[in-house]
């Protein structure tokens, strides 16, 4: 018998054994409160993002102030070469491949809930680890760790979220994660240059510290406690989320189904559509960093200074943080109302005008002559191209390969291919940023940013055409 009729069966019985519930029926004062707990809970772990944001930015800050100050809480002194200070933040990256991979492997085995409480650990004592630090070996060991934390809390985290959360918004609440690391990052820049290096690990841990006590508070995932076999923790949990006006039995039993139809953990992963949703997100990876996401977002500062826009520095972090914290708030009202492949496709829309757009300024300013005014009176456009692609692309290109990473796969392979997916997009942010001053060489600042347009041309049609609409179903 197929798992589609079985549950058909299943269905019918229980339709005839339980009173007929209609969530439309649910009292709107019932449905708003049930519907804050579930938010109260992501916000929880969303402060783990935090925490990992803030250990993002750490490195700008706080190169700065060792540069400026290189003694240490212990009486020695570290001094930092050029490839030492890039490891700071490289470290974070190599850290959560390996991280990834591990969470992957955790995650399944004692349960997403107790996953999340251990990972707070692994990030306090990265900040004690560098804050303490006597020389440079400690200190890139402390970011090591900070970067496994970082690799095993992505693939816990979104795991939980979308287990958990209604399925009418599930995408504003895997959107969170991102507002999370967002608000990390302004954390530190905001605190960084301010405090000496070592005092500002200790600051930074801060978010570490809430998120661990208060993850105590937070259940285990329903979907995980159905495949453990543990229905009767499963359908109590499930009742205080979806309240009296869902059919509980029946839920249980779909997610006994989905779960049902192909193999457990790294054998699970064999299958055709999974391999072929594993591609997809992969390549939605690639499409939303060879478009210049994470350049423009890292790189700021930099890009428009060599594109001639007459701002400081600081003020353009400090624009280019507010934008992002207002992209994602627009992605968290937006991807549950349009969904994710209509979300993606804006993006990249905008994302390719403004890098087109970008690249036509730039060429055209470079070909001109020095007395040209016309150019001068333009500079504004390239901090509108850069600002505006920031803001949409948090919309969409920024969150939603880490959210379909986890939506595309059932529980029971869910941890596995989600550290796949995010193991190789983390491998592709490593090689655009690095290969971005060797891009620019090769291909000029005309030719980068039309790569750049060109790519996100792409992903318009591979977003129209291939990639699966998640928005209001279950993902078992």
């Amino acid at each position: 018998m197929t798992c589609e009729s079985r549950e058909f069966q299943e269905l019918q019985q229980l339709q005839q054994k339980v009173p007929e519930k209609n969530e439309e029926d649910e009292p709107p004062a019932e449905h708003r409160l049930r519907l804050v707990k579930q938010v109260l809970k992501v916000l929880i772990v969303t402060m783990a993002y935090v925490a990992l944001g803030a250990s993002i930015t750490w490195s700008s800050p706080a190169v700065s102030s060792i540069e400026k100050d290189n003694s240490t809480l212990v009486g020695t002194e570290i001094v930092l070469t050029a490839a030492e200070k890039d490891m700071t933040g490289s470290l974070m990256y190599l850290g959560s491949l390996f991280g990834a991979w591990i969470g992957g492997w955790v995650v399944s085995k004692i349960g997403r809930r107790l996953s999340l409480q251990l990972l707070g650990l692994p990030f306090i004592a990265g900040w004690i680890i560098s804050g303490l630090a006597s020389n440079t070996a400690l200190l890139l060991t402390g970011r090591l760790v900070h970067g496994i934390s970082s690799g095993c809390l992505t693939i816990a985290g979104y795991a939980y979220i979308v287990e958990l959360s209604d399925t009418n918004i599930r995408g504003m609440m895997a959107t969170l994660p991102t507002l999370g690391i967002v608000m990390g990052n302004l954390y530190t820049v905001a605190i960084g240059y301010t405090l000496p290096w070592h005092y500002l690990c200790f600051v930074s841990a801060i978010p570490a510290i809430v998120f661990t006590i208060a993850s105590f508070f937070l259940p285990e995932s329903p979907s995980y406690l159905v495949i453990k076999g543990q229905h009767e923790k499963a359908i109590s949990l499930l009742k205080s989320l979806r309240g009296d006006y869902t059919n509980i039995e029946a839920e249980v039993t779909k997610l006994e189904c989905m779960n049902s139809s192909s193999s457990s953990g790294w054998k699970g992963l064999m299958s055709k559509e999974t391999l072929r949703r594993i591609a997809v997100v992969i390549t939605t990876f690639f499409l939303s960093q060879m478009c210049g996401n994470f350049v423009m977002m890292i790189y700021t500062a930099r890009i428009l200074e060599n594109t001639g826009a007459p701002m400081d520095p600081d003020a353009i972090t400090a624009i280019a943080g507010v934008l992002r914290v207002a992209g994602t708030l627009a992605a968290v009202f937006l991807l549950d109302r349009l969904g994710r492949r209509y979300c993606l496709l804006i993006s990249h829309v905008i994302n390719a005008f403004c890098m087109i757009i970008l690249g036509i300024y730039v060429h055209m300013a470079e070909a001109a002559a020095p007395d040209d005014g016309i150019f001068s009176k333009l500079s504004w456009l390239p901090m509108v191209c850069v600002m505006t692609s920031l803001f949409f692309c948090d919309i969409g290109v920024h969150p939603i390969p880490f959210i379909i990473s986890s939506e595309y796969f059932s529980t029971n392979i869910r941890a596995q291919a989600s550290s796949v997916c995010f193991s190789v997009g983390t491998i592709i942010i490593f090689g655009v940023l690095q290969l971005y001053s060797p891009m620019l060489t090769l291909l000029t600042q005309p030719g980068l940013y039309w790569l750049y347009g060109c790519t996100s041309v792409i992903g318009v049609v591979f977003a129209l055409f291939v990639i699966i609409e998640t928005k209001g179903m279950s993902v078992g």
